[in-house]
C-alpha cells in the first residue's frame, strides 16, 4: 500500500473518530441538559435522559482514551525515560507500549464476551438498545487504542533500529 494512501486513510480514520466522540459529548451534554430542564424546570419525569447520558459518557470516554494515546496526552510518569538517551528511551516506551497492548488485548476479550452474554437483554430505559450494543461500542474503541499503541511500538522500533 502506497505511503500517501495509507496517510489518507489514517487521516480519515482520525478524523471519523474525533467526530463520534465529540457527537457523544454533545449528545451526553444535551441528554444531561435536557434532564435537568425537565425535572427542575418543565417538573416533567423523562427518565430515558439519563440513561442516554450514562451510555454516552462511557462510549465517549473509550473513544477519548484513543485520542490521548494518539497524542500522548495520557497521565505518565515519564523523570526516569527523560534521563536516558533516545534509544533506551524508546526501548522503555516499547517495553511499556507492550504492556498496555497485553491489557487491551484482556479489555477486548471481555468485551467480546460481555457482547455476547448481554445481546439479548435491553437497556431499562431506553428499551429498544440492546445492552450488548454499549459493549460492542467499548470493543470498537478499544480497537482504536490497540491501533494507536502499536503505532507507538512501530516508532519506538524505528527508532531503536536508527540508533543501532
Amino acid at each position: 500500500m502506497d505511503k500517501s494512501v495509507k496517510q489518507k486513510f489514517l487521516h480519515f480514520f482520525e478524523a471519523v473518530l474525533e467526530a463520534v466522540t465529540m457527537a457523544g459529548f454533545i449528545g451526553m451534554l444535551l441528554s444531561t441538559g435536557g434532564q435537568v430542564l425537565f425535572r427542575y424546570a418543565l417538573r416533567i419525569s423523562v427518565p430515558w435522559t439519563e440513561e442516554l447520558a450514562r451510555i454516552l459518557f462511557i462510549l465517549t470516554m473509550f473513544f477519548g482514551i484513543a485520542i490521548a494515546i494518539r497524542e500522548n496526552e495520557h497521565i505518565v510518569v515519564d523523570f526516569l525515560f527523560k534521563k536516558l538517551n533516545r534509544r533506551f528511551q524508546a526501548i522503555g516506551q516499547i517495553l511499556y507500549h507492550s504492556a498496555i497492548l497485553i491489557l487491551l488485548c484482556f479489555m477486548a476479550r471481555g468485551t467480546i464476551a460481555m457482547t455476547k452474554m448481554t445481546w439479548d437483554s435491553y437497556m431499562i430505559a431506553l428499551d429498544w438498545i440492546r445492552t450488548g450494543y454499549l459493549y460492542f461500542g467499548e470493543f470498537l474503541a478499544v480497537l482504536c487504542m490497540m491501533l494507536y499503541v502499536v503505532m507507538k511500538i512501530h516508532e519506538n522500533l524505528l527508532i531503536v533500529r536508527s540508533s543501532e
